[in-house]
């Protein structure tokens, strides 16, 4: 045989062999890429929900009287839009979405439970006030009341929650989570400074 023909064959073989190397890792190879999407978006969104928990808690220990619901709501101003589709029961213009006086139900009652989720909801915010400790660790939370109620003026802490609905883009990672979307959650607590 020509040494010609011996270096065709070995081409058209190494080519075969490139193709099916390449047809096996290109499932992998995308799968990866898009992994680190949804992570990234994960990051992004928890970034959001954690600056509307910060604003939220913020209002709250600034004046018994100012809205902790818009504020929850404004602050996240690019991932998550200040409007009823997004926030649900708890958005704006909704009776739990103002919370500006200790006697009315705000907030997310059920401590924005994934069942709190309906329709195209993509975030929730829940406040609920706490008692806090005296001592050296002022400011610690040691016990918790009911979800919906903001603190009265007297000594008390508040958390703010706020828990926001991720559906992955990656498919595997979307099979393994249950439901199909991850809930991600962010709290934060505040000390009341009104009195």
């Amino acid at each position: 045989m020509s040494e010609s023909r011996r270096g065709s064959r070995r081409s058209r073989r190494d080519l075969g062999q490139a193709l099916v190397e390449f047809t096996l890792i290109t499932p992998v190879l995308i799968l990866f890429v898009l992994l680190t999407v949804d992570v990234s978006r994960a990051f992004w969104e928890s970034i959001d929900a954690a600056g509307a928990a910060r604003a939220g808690a913020r209002m709250g220990v600034i004046s018994d009287t100012s809205d902790i619901g818009e504020a929850t709501r404004d602050e996240p101003n690019s991932g998550i839009p200040n409007t009823l589709a997004a926030w649900g029961a708890v958005g704006p213009g909704t009776a739990q979405g103002t919370c500006t006086t200790a006697t009315q139900v705000c907030g997310d009652p059920n401590g924005c439970a994934p069942s709190s989720f309906s329709g195209s909801q993509i975030a929730c915010f829940a406040i609920r006030t706490c008692t806090l400790s005296s001592g050296s660790d002022l400011g610690s939370c040691t016990s918790y009341g009911a979800w919906g109620y903001r603190p009265v003026a007297g000594g008390h802490g508040l958390q703010v929650v706020v828990k926001v609905k991720f559906p992955p883009v990656t498919p595997a990672l979307s099979l393994l989570i249950p439901g199909g979307s991850l809930f991600l959650t962010q709290t934060t607590f505040g000390d009341e400074l009104y009195f």
